[in-house]
């Protein structure tokens, strides 16, 4: 995934499991530990670290998209949460210029030009204009980071949002896109490694 891809296009989707196993995100598992512990607690700089009980192991998918929201930024870039995260315990914010939660009065005046705005995990699609427009001036880009659940029960959107990086796990394996490239259908074997089964021009139909 190229992030300056997205500067290019208005409205993009990124989606992907934001943490090793999100399944298993509540039982603190060996990689989540590794994950919150050796990369997130250093990168965002975050207050008292990770130990089990902390704020950043109980709320580690929230905080882990604004370490991947670090990670898309480019240039002026805000990003906004609707998931319970306190911005304070985070010291460092790298290329964020701004951050804030989804449809906060403060948020929304604080909208600038030329911005990349950033929302995580906004809820169901047929929000994401209303949030866009409460939050972003004629000449920004929109990002939709890691929503959580889809509406359509589908692939990606139906709102016109490209889909710029997307990873989800369907049955047997997963599904793969990264722009410009196409869709593809992977198996997972039992060995852990996938095997292509098909790619496609278009996004195909999730059956």
């Amino acid at each position: 995934f190229n992030p300056s891809f997205v500067h290019r296009k208005k409205k993009v989707e990124v989606n992907f499991p934001p943490v090793p196993n999100v399944e298993e995100v509540k039982f603190g598992t060996p990689l989540n530990q590794k994950f919150g512990k050796i990369t997130l607690a250093k990168d965002l700089g975050f207050v008292g670290g990770y130990k089990p009980g902390s704020e950043l192991s109980r709320q580690l998918i929230a905080y882990a998209n604004i370490y991947w929201a670090k990670k898309i930024a480019s240039g002026k870039t805000c990003v906004l949460t609707t998931e319970p995260v306190n911005f304070s315990n985070v010291k460092n914010m790298g290329n964020l210029s701004r951050s804030g939660k989804v449809m906060s009065e403060k948020a929304r005046q604080d909208a600038r030009d030329n911005e990349l705005v950033v929302c995580v995990n906004p809820g169901g699609e047929e929000i994401w204009d209303r949030i866009a427009s409460a939050h972003v001036s004629p000449s920004s880009k929109f990002l939709v980071l890691n929503n959580a659940y889809s509406t359509s029960y589908d692939l990606g959107n139906k709102k016109g949002y490209e889909e710029a990086y997307y990873l989800k796990r369907v049955s047997k394996g997963w599904v793969f896109r990264a722009f410009p490239g196409p869709w593809e259908a992977y198996l997972e074997k039992p060995d852990g490694n996938v095997e292509l089964l098909e790619s496609y021009k278009t996004k195909p139909p999730l059956r």
